[in-house]
């Protein structure tokens, strides 16, 4: 017995068939497709901003007392400290000098009983092992005129004045220029000023220019006391696909947000907050 052939209409009905299961399996793997690349946009955006975050706040750890302030691109200093509830696009600090002396070049204590104005008694200091420590960080220029002391004041509530020092002996420090009225115990040695924020916001200085509006950027190497500003200084990239960044105080605490965007195929936005908070 001989088979039957396919008729016409069976022929385009498992055609149609066939096509509508195709497209299917086709929207059933784009979607497959599309959540693996979010999944992996995710995770990078994750990284990046989690080792942005932890960048800065090792930055802030090792910051002089009270010395965060916040400002606009347009605002001219002095800035003001950083604030909860004003929003401000630029967020800036002095680095502690500490951070890469041996504990046997700087104490940060002052001998009051031993001090008189101008010069400082300092047990266990030694200012040419500093500037040799100094001129290895940030190079062979680099004088105790680039450096200058900040008292912290009583329970690090610091005094934000920041005093010029000279070469003198061991054990001793040499302030000039304008002195203080009130010498405090506790001190600390500045060499740095640091600042964050992103491209957009700071679009005049020429340094960014080869960055997009969304780069995090890091600028450090720059003194503010010597009227130099953080465009001055060395620029490094943090992160990129940064559509937000903000840092406020609360409760005496640093509370610093990253907001990342990252746009995947089709169209679709893959979105990302991280907050930080530093003591």
């Amino acid at each position: 017995m001989m088979r039957r052939a396919f008729t016409l209409i069976e022929i385009i009905i498992t055609v149609a068939i066939t096509g509508i299961l195709s497209v299917g399996m086709f929207k059933a793997f784009e979607a497959i497709t599309l959540r693996s690349e979010k999944a992996k946009i995710l995770s990078v955006l994750s990284i990046d901003s989690q080792t942005a975050l932890d960048q800065i706040s090792i930055l802030l750890y090792n910051r002089a007392p009270i010395s965060v302030v916040g400002f606009n691109e347009t605002d001219l200093r002095p800035y003001s400290p950083l604030s909860e509830t004003v929003d401000k696009k630029i967020i800036e600090w002095y680095g502690l000098a500490s951070e890469s002396y041996l504990a046997n070049n700087y104490s940060g204590f002052v001998d009051m009983n031993a001090s008189s104005k101008p010069t400082l008694s300092s047990p266990n200091t030694d200012l040419a092992a500093v500037l040799a420590t100094e001129q290895d960080k940030w190079g062979g220029s680099f004088a105790l005129s680039d450096m200058v002391l900040i008292f912290s004041g009583s329970f690090d509530e610091g005094i934000r004045n920041d005093y010029n020092i000279t070469a003198s002996a061991v054990n001793t420090i040499t302030l000039s220029g304008t002195l203080p009225d009130v010498i405090y115990e506790k001190y600390n040695l500045v060499d740095s000023a640091y600042a964050v924020t992103r491209k957009e916001d700071v679009s005049s200085c020429a340094k960014t220019s080869a960055y997009n509006n969304d780069t995090l950027l890091l600028f450090y190497n720059y003194r503010p006391w010597k009227n130099q500003s953080f465009c001055d200084g060395n620029v490094s990239v943090l992160a990129t696909n940064v559509n937000a960044f903000r840092a406020q105080t609360i409760n005496g605490t640093i509370r610093l947000a990253i907001d990342t965007n990252r746009t995947v195929r089709g169209g679709n936005p893959v979105r990302l907050s991280k907050q930080k908070v530093v003591f």
